[in-house]
């Protein structure tokens, strides 16, 4: 079965501060009042899945129920940045890097996913309202490992693809400490994913000035195949679950 590969971990902890240092020179060299960042390092998503896959051309059920999220849970690597220029555009990344193994099915199944997000936006409204519209890729690498009980033989399948997505995020202030924000987009359009969609929601909490906490829920759905027959994978399912972490801004 696929374990973390502590490799690939350092080489991703070390891109990202290597993004974060990057964009910190920036900012110092252009004048910091032009650039405002925040980031939320290895914030929380607990994923649970509901939907169907099929790998080598059989059928798996990728059902896996929250109450069970923390012993299906093998591994999890994620983070959120982004920069603001002069309140008008600016960038975003996230990355979630998941090992699911759930263990309430017939078969043994082992889940691995990296789901990578670069994005620029535009902010449209700015006030006590802010409103971006936004465009971007979604990068997704999806390997499925199953080993079925008693004499059968395991199989497993790897695939990769990339989603354009277009969507809009709001913001709404609550009192001075507390934000509701809200996120959603769509993508997809038969060039990765025949279609997917992605629904955030969060309170936010701000008691100083430069750290705060976030809770809330996330969903994204993906409709992905390809192959025919004993080579087909497909994965028509929901990801969702509670998000919680710490934003750092400055």
């Amino acid at each position: 079965m696929t374990k973390f590969k502590p490799a690939l971990g350092l080489l991703i902890i070390l891109a990202f501060f290597g993004t974060t240092t990057l964009a910190q020179d920036t900012s110092e060299a252009g004048g910091a009042k032009n650039w405002e960042f925040a980031l939320a390092p290895m914030y929380l998503w607990a994923i649970s899945i509901s939907g169907d896959a099929t790998v080598n051309g059989k059928d798996v059920d990728m059902d896996v129920s929250f109450s069970d999220i923390f012993d299906d849970l093998n591994g999890a690597l994620t983070f959120h940045f982004e920069g603001v220029h002069k309140q008008n555009w600016g960038f975003f990344t996230d990355l979630n890097y998941v090992v699911l193994n759930p263990e309430n099915n017939s078969v043994d199944v082992e889940y691995t996913q990296i789901l990578f997000e670069l994005a620029a936006f535009y902010r449209l409204i700015e006030g006590n309202v802010v409103i971006d519209g936004f465009g971007g890729l979604r990068y997704s690498s999806m390997d499925i490992d199953v080993d079925p009980p008693g004499p059968l033989s395991g199989f497993d399948q790897r695939k990769d693809w990339v989603d354009p997505y277009v969507g809009l995020r709001w913001r709404w202030p609550i009192g001075q400490k507390w934000a509701l924000r809200l996120r959603t987009d769509f993508g997809g359009f038969g060039i990765g994913s025949d279609i997917s969609w992605n629904a955030v929601g969060l309170i936010d909490f701000k008691p100083w000035e430069h750290v705060g906490f976030f809770g809330g829920y996330r969903m994204l759905y993906q409709d992905y195949s390809d192959g025919r027959g004993s080579n087909r994978f497909a994965f028509d399912a929901t990801m969702h679950g509670p998000a919680l972490g710490l934003n750092i801004t400055w």
